[in-house]
């Protein structure tokens, strides 16, 4: 029951946040309960959607901020931006019935008045913000789902969230509501909408001066064949402290990457001075990796993330590496000592032996809390729940998945139909 708990505490979270406005706005004497009318239910959701569209959109933006209090409440950065997501895709469809919910009341629903009502007019200056704030919501994500912009385009728009977010609150405390009328209810949405613009400012807008980077230089760039670049960085300064599993925001002052970030898992052992990541070519950024040239600067925000052997219940483990997701891997393979107890079973689930671009450096660590088990899928077949279940067992084990998301989520799914727990299955699922 306890782990139970800890696992949902994020949620928890989130819907306390939600509870809490929906109680207050219940309590004001302005909001009708009489759910007994077509008219009432349509007006009384169109309130609740308000309410809770507003209170989502600015959870979905504390959500972005990357503070490390929500990683713990969460268990993992990755699972705090799948939320995000998530939240904001609610936040998106309770802002757009808001005003459909509301046509009842303002049109008598004649179609004519309900364009006039869904067009921005000089004379209702507090409608007009709603207006905008969701044309423009509509409109980028139309940006996001039927163009699919790069990266750093879709990051740049992205920005314009925050300004959605900052009209939709002057509606909602400029328009005559329970929200501008009863004040323990405004006071609550304020405050969190203080919160939510606090946040969006403190990363998305000032990112670049309030985040903590950590300064290194590239000191070596090798190409292990494959499309994978090996980066080793020495420190200039301040070293970076991390547990192995752990990953980290870098970007490049390079004319040929930009300053973007991009999130990459460590590879190297947390007791080493220099820090090393594995890189795969997969898009226009990790691409250009290979090209930096030695002595560039490079800036790391983190540590992030829980995907750590220290983290789970049991010492004897399995993990599973897809591809590129031994990178991790690596570094806990490097870092377990040989006196600590543990029993692994790792699995480096490539198609063929030319992409196990590690094996040989696995090997060479020879040790004993160690059994290195290569799976080449074009002839073995792709790796499931059965084959690790006859070659390692199942029983009291803790399973690390770090892989392409389709395998993670068939593996999960395989793993859960053999009785394994939700809880002792840990993954590394993060795609920005």
């Amino acid at each position: 029951m306890k782990a139970q708990i800890k696992n949902n505490l994020g949620m928890i979270f989130v819907f306390g946040i939600q509870v809490i406005a929906l109680v207050l706005l219940f309590l004001s004497p302005s909001f009708n309960t009489d759910f007994n009318t077509t008219y009432s239910i349509s007006v009384g959701l169109g309130k609740i959607f308000g309410v809770l569209g507003l209170t989502l959109f600015a959870t979905s933006l504390i959500l972005s901020a990357r503070f490390h209090f929500l990683e713990n409440l969460f268990y993992g950065l990755n699972k705090v931006y799948e939320r995000h997501s998530q939240i904001g895709q609610i936040a998106f469809m309770m802002m757009l019935f808001h005003p459909l919910l509301l046509l009842y009341k303002y049109t008598d629903l004649s179609f004519a008045r309900a364009i006039s009502f869904l067009t921005p007019n000089p004379s209702t200056l507090a409608i007009n913000f709603g207006i905008f704030s969701l044309y423009l919501l509509i409109a980028l994500i139309f940006l996001t789902l039927y163009f699919r912009p790069k990266y750093h385009i879709w990051k740049w728009t992205h920005k314009f969230m925050g300004l959605a977010f900052f009209l939709g609150g002057l509606h909602a405390f400029l328009i005559p509501s329970d929200t501008s009328s009863y004040l323990p209810l405004r006071v609550y949405v304020l405050f969190v909408s203080a919160v939510a613009v606090y946040s969006f400012l403190y990363h998305t807008v000032f990112g670049k001066y309030t985040n903590k980077k950590y300064k290194y230089i590239v000191e070596s760039i090798s190409n292990l064949g494959e499309g994978i670049t090996e980066v080793i960085l020495s420190p200039k300064g301040e070293k970076l402290d991390f547990k192995a599993g752990q990953y980290a925001f870098i970007s490049f002052d390079s004319v040929l990457t930009g300053r973007e970030s991009h999130p990459f898992s460590f590879s190297s052992n947390d007791d080493d001075n220099k820090i090393s990541f594995t890189i795969k070519n997969l898009g226009d950024f990790t691409s250009k990796i290979q090209k930096l040239e030695k002595g560039t600067l490079a800036f790391i925000e983190g540590p992030f993330g829980k995907f750590s052997y220290e983290e789970a219940s049991s010492k004897k483990q399995i993990w599973i590496a897809g591809g590129i997701g031994i990178t991790p891997f690596l570094s806990m393979a490097k870092s377990i000592v040989k006196e600590n107890g543990y029993d692994v079973d790792l699995y480096y689930c490539v198609r063929n032996p030319r992409e196990a671009v590690y094996l040989s450096e696995l090997e060479k660590l020879n040790n004993p809390q160690i059994k290195i088990i290569p799976h080449f899928s074009d002839t073995d077949g792709f790796i499931n729940a059965n084959i690790i279940k006859e070659k390692s067992g199942l029983d009291d084990k803790s399973i690390f998945i770090c892989s392409p998301v389709p395998m993670i989520k068939a593996l999960k799914k395989q793993f859960k139909n053999n009785g394994i727990l939700t809880n002792a299955i840990y993954s590394e699922e993060f795609s920005l």
